[in-house]
């Protein structure tokens, strides 16, 4: 959508859903039930050889439902989880990043709907990527994008957070990877045409969230994970959330599980001090490099059904901007279908999913998975760390939607009339 719509969508949003406050969801969870449901998948999952280790947790009307580990931190090390597991959650930080962006709009120190170049000028005239007849990148004799003509539409900040700026990826030769930073990620997306006019589609990316991270350093002052810190993981209590774990939270990371072409799991040797891929740690990958635990993620999640406060009370952001957050900024032309993004997320926008209209959640490459359902007041979260069952389409996460959704305990049926 075009800014005005996109303005006018946020003045309606905060209108109707200033002051809102989740009353106890109607569809009770069945704890017996939930349990039972959740454990035969991630059971079977361990059996066939499709998941090593798994932690899993559901609240609902702001208690503990379920929270149970499964499986082993590692196939090598033997030892089973406890619950104070690190886990890669790659994408997973998007989310966090769109609701840092939230807070500073929400503060008045910018507008999400500015333009990107108000911040960084050198995104004022950005150009498209060419395109042959096949509609395949045209790229120079060095492997490089072709740049075609002059982008009509301007990047907004919204844009950066919702895959519709048209910002590609870092892809960055790996001696140039190993010294990236933010900032020399941002000064790299600059120099690369977009992959097309923004607004006017959307594609998914991960570069994009470097620079919504590089704008809030630039209107708070502050480096982005102590951004973080200080505004969102102190508040709520997430203590084991960071761009850079220290040595007792690498000690507890989790191996990232692969399967060979046999079907034998083993652990897939990671580069040493990489959170994400060969990103160097002191490279606050806005899109990709957060460490995680799921209690930690759970606090964070519970957070969009508080209101925008944490368990003891502390505000994280307003309610009228936290609304934004699960807004669809895309209609059908741009992306067909019930699935639609917000800020960050992924929205559900009409029935025939398994989760009801209204939920908003992520996944990350890793296996991780969440979601907020604000019909049922519930707030799921599922943590592994697999090397071939990641993304939206994991196994283990659409089982466990599956799961978790047919736990309600049983409607009453009527009396019979006598």
């Amino acid at each position: 959508m075009r800014k005005l719509a996109f303005a006018a969508i946020c003045v309606m949003m905060s209108a109707c859903c200033s002051g809102i406050k989740y009353d106890e969801a109607a569809n009770i969870l069945d704890a017996d039930s939930l349990k039972a449901h959740v454990s035969a998948s991630q059971l079977a999952r361990i059996e066939d050889g499709k998941l090593s280790g798994s932690h899993v947790i559901v609240i609902q009307n702001g208690k503990e439902v379920l929270n149970e580990c499964y499986g082993l931190k590692g196939v090598e090390c033997g030892q089973p989880l406890k619950g104070d597991e690190v886990y890669r959650i790659a994408s997973m930080t998007k989310p966090v990043t769109a609701l840092a962006l939230l807070i500073e709009h929400d503060r008045g120190h910018l507008d999400i709907n500015d333009d990107l170049s108000k911040y960084l000028p050198e995104f004022a005239d950005m150009y498209v990527v060419k395109r042959d007849s096949t509609g395949a990148v045209v790229k120079d004799e060095n492997g490089k994008p072709v740049c075609g003509e002059k982008a009509v539409n301007p990047i907004k900040l919204y844009q950066l957070v919702s895959h519709t700026s048209g910002v590609g990826e870092v892809d960055l030769d790996a001696e140039s990877m190993a010294r990236c930073t933010l900032d020399s990620a941002v000064a790299y997306l600059a120099t690369r045409p977009l992959n097309f006019d923004p607004s006017t589609a959307q594609a998914y990316s991960t570069g994009a969230f470097d620079l919504a991270a590089r704008v809030i350093e630039m209107t708070s002052g502050m480096e982005f994970e102590a951004y973080l810190k200080k505004n969102i993981f102190d508040k709520l209590g997430m203590t084991n959330t960071t761009f850079e774990p220290s040595e007792d939270q690498w000690a507890r990371m989790v191996a990232m599980q692969g399967r060979n072409e046999e079907g034998k799991n083993y652990d897939v040797q990671k580069k040493a001090g990489c959170v994400f891929e060969s990103f160097p740690a002191a490279y606050h990958a806005a899109g990709a490099a957060l460490a995680s635990t799921a209690p930690d993620y759970a606090k964070f999640a519970q957070m969009f059904l508080d209101g925008g406060k944490s368990a003891d009370g502390k505000k994280v952001i307003s309610e009228e901007s936290l609304a934004l957050y699960s807004t669809p900024v895309v209609d059908d032309t741009v992306m067909p279908g019930i699935i639609k993004w917000g800020l960050g997320v992924r929205v559900v926008t009409g029935e025939g999913y398994v989760l009801p209209e209204g939920a908003f959640g992520w996944s990350g490459a890793y296996g991780t998975h969440f979601w907020i359902d604000p019909v049922n007041n519930i707030i799921a979260v599922h943590m592994k760390n697999s090397a071939y069952d990641g993304g939206a389409g994991s196994q283990t996460g659409n089982e466990f939607e599956v799961d978790v959704m047919r736990s309600f305990v049983p409607s009453a049926e009527p009396a019979e009339a006598k």
